[in-house]
């Protein structure tokens, strides 16, 4: 519990500070290994709980709010290109590279997309399991990975985001 607070504190902190706090590392995860807390098993996260289905309108492609062709959403919106401020940073041997952008719909959902802005992930409103944005299914969770809240992408999370870019 304590864990989740902190990460909570952490998520609201890089989303309403500058820059320095607005990236978001990627951190590869297991499925097998996720503690129950973020694994699909637990119920908060499955994607038959209907709050996380991508059949729930929060949530879905067809919602204007989580739209690609929607402004706050598009690849050609400044915040959310390499220089912006909602930046998904892919790190290997010591250097980061862009690998997409995250928007906030109005409705709570947390969408994430690639660099030419096709929409890869969501996160529910309130949740912290992440899914496919195109078939619902598990790819992660927002955690605290090495002592820094990251997008941990499971094996299928990094199979959708190499399959959008």
């Amino acid at each position: 519990m304590r864990d989740l607070l902190k990460a909570i504190f952490i998520l609201v902190l890089a989303l309403t500070s500058g820059r320095v706090l607005a990236d978001l590392p990627i951190a590869l995860v297991a499925e097998a290994r996720l503690p129950y807390d973020y694994s699909p098993s637990n119920y908060d996260n499955s994607p038959s709980n209907y709050n996380n289905s991508i059949s729930n309108y929060d949530n879905s492609p067809s919602n204007y709010d989580n739209s690609e062709s929607n402004y706050d959403n598009s690849a050609s919106n400044y915040e959310n290109n390499r220089n912006g401020n909602r930046r998904i940073i892919y790190s290997s041997n010591g250097s980061g590279t862009f690998a997409g952008y995250y928007a906030i719909a109005d409705n709570g959902t947390t969408n994430f997309f690639s660099p030419s802005g096709k929409r890869m992930f969501y996160t529910p409103k309130g949740g912290r399991g992440v899914f496919c944005g195109k078939d619902g299914s598990f790819c992660g969770a927002l955690a605290v990975v090495d002592g820094q809240f990251s997008l941990a992408l499971t094996e299928n999370g990094i199979k959708v985001m190499f399959l959008s870019n």
